[in-house]
């Protein structure tokens, strides 16, 4: 009997979590939603968008706690990793892969979607990278739509645009020859 009722007050305490998880995560998504899609939770000096703006790959992390306006998180994997959150959807990272520094941001897509782009098909998408583009004229070819930075290394730069379905683009611009090396379409609206 007593274990009839350990059981029942754990599956009532485990439901309970589960609810108010579930209830914070609604809270969250109507708070983007009803903000234009606009992030309003700041944290430090900037919103995700405009940090990126701020920072390199060659800036160490200390650099980067002082630009942002709070501490990045050192990854349990390497000591040279760190991850700055903004809040439970937006983070950025900083990782060193084979000796080469890569700051990435995850950034909600539903904060920077716009529908009013429209993308090129694969088969355009796969012509327009071997003929060589750069940035603005990718710019142009999605009418005038500025793409949102994040990513950034010593060589290259990444930009993503996300359409009103969720779709989105992502593209990868050489600094040296200011072209477009890799662009790749995914579709997740979770993100």
């Amino acid at each position: 009997m007593k274990n009839k009722i350990i059981i029942i007050a754990s599956v009532v305490i485990l439901i309970g979590i589960i609810g108010t998880i579930y209830l914070k995560q609604g809270k969250n998504d109507q708070n983007i939603e009803k903000n234009d899609n606009k992030v309003t939770n700041l944290k430090g000096n900037y919103d995700i968008i405009e940090a990126m703006k701020h920072i390199e790959a060659t800036n160490t992390a200390e650099e980067i706690n002082n630009i942002l306006g709070f501490e990045g998180k050192k990854s349990i994997v390497s000591d040279d990793d760190f991850k700055w959150e903004f809040d439970d959807r937006n983070y950025i990272t900083l990782k060193n892969a084979a000796d080469l520094p890569v700051i990435e941001a995850k950034i909600y897509k539903r904060t920077i979607k716009n529908k009013n782009i429209q993308f090129p098909t694969n088969e355009e998408l796969k012509e327009i990278i071997k003929n060589g583009i750069t940035y603005n004229e990718l710019v142009t070819k999605l009418g005038g739509i500025e793409g949102t930075l994040n990513g950034k290394s010593e060589f290259a730069i990444d930009y993503i645009w996300v359409d009103g379905n969720y779709q989105s683009l992502n593209a990868t611009f050489n600094k040296e020859t200011l072209k477009c090396s890799v662009a790749t379409y995914t579709y997740r609206e979770d993100d």
